[in-house]
């Protein structure tokens, strides 16, 4: 159970100029500073389909009109940021359906984290990110953070880590002492009961303690609580809000016995729901197998 020094190098923001792909990109400067690290600015040109050659000719012409503005625009973005924060931004303009593009653009340049919006709204362009955030955190192979206008406090102090008894629920828990060790942040670990037997309550608080022992000889600041009920999502974001967290940290996928789905449909609730960022982890499956989180 040893934590890795933070994998962070490579921050990925996908930008559409709206409020919170610019509140995202706050986000991402600090964490850069914190770590070292270099930004990616990627605006993503909604391609349309078309049926006739004019059209098509008008689509390309309009694509080419809208590439050329938008790289002036993040060119000098990335200059002012370099500038006043003294981080490496590089930039990039492509088209394509724009979960799709991010998502492989993410995986082709190297990339450990997403940090977007989930409820842009652009001027600039009629296809926001925001209301593509859900399906990149479904794509992406790396984790996304994903944040709304509410979340202005920048920098994490206090994490949220809900904890299931899923098979994979304590993978994110390696996340999180990164998270933690990079933002000097303190650890609310909150266990999530939506059943009654006895006996496993009491194994699932086992694995829970055992989360709590490992972060603390870590060195981790963390507390732990027990809410029981059937809405996973809303303890998970009512218990946020009561601890007044920064960052809540799920799984993106449940174990297919207890959801019946390979995204858990909290996981989804969370993400578009949280006023909180929402930082969302692929489980790690080997062979088969689903690896031990930590």
């Amino acid at each position: 159970m040893n934590a890795q020094p933070s994998s962070i190098q490579k921050i990925l923001i996908p930008f559409d100029f709206s409020d919170t792909a610019k509140l995202s990109l706050e986000h991402a400067v600090h964490m850069a500073q914190l770590n070292k690290a270099e930004i990616l600015l990627l605006h993503v040109i909604e391609s349309a389909s078309f049926t006739t050659a004019l059209v098509s000719a008008f689509s390309k012409s309009y694509e080419k009109e809208s590439e050329n503005e938008a790289n002036l625009k993040l060119d000098e973005l990335a200059r002012k940021i370099k500038l006043e924060a003294g981080v490496e931004v590089k930039t990039m303009t492509t088209v394509g359906r724009i979960y799709k593009r991010i998502a492989v653009v993410a995986k082709e340049t190297g990339i450990n984290v997403i940090i977007m919006g989930t409820h842009g709204a652009s001027g600039y362009q009629k296809f926001t990110i925001g209301t593509n955030t859900g399906k990149v955190v479904m794509e992406a192979s790396c984790p996304v953070i994903s944040v709304q206008t509410f979340a202005t406090k920048i920098g994490f102090k206090k994490i949220v880590v809900p904890i299931d008894d899923s098979a994979t629920s304590r993978q994110k828990v390696n996340h999180a002492v990164e998270m933690a060790r990079l933002y000097g942040a303190h650890i609310h670990i909150i266990g999530l009961i939506n059943f009654s037997n006895e006996d496993r309550i009491r194994k699932f608080k086992i694995k829970v303690t055992q989360v709590e022992e490992w972060l603390k000889s870590l060195e981790i600041g963390c507390d732990v609580n027990y809410k029981a009920g059937d809405n996973l999502a809303k303890m998970t974001m009512d218990y946020a809000e009561e601890v007044h967290a920064d960052l809540v940290i799920i799984m993106t996928e449940q174990e297919p016995s207890i959801t019946g789905l390979l995204m858990g449909t909290w996981a989804t609730q969370v993400v578009n729901q949280s006023k909180i960022p929402v930082m969302s982890v692929r489980p790690d499956i080997v062979t088969g197998e689903i690896r031990a989180g930590y």
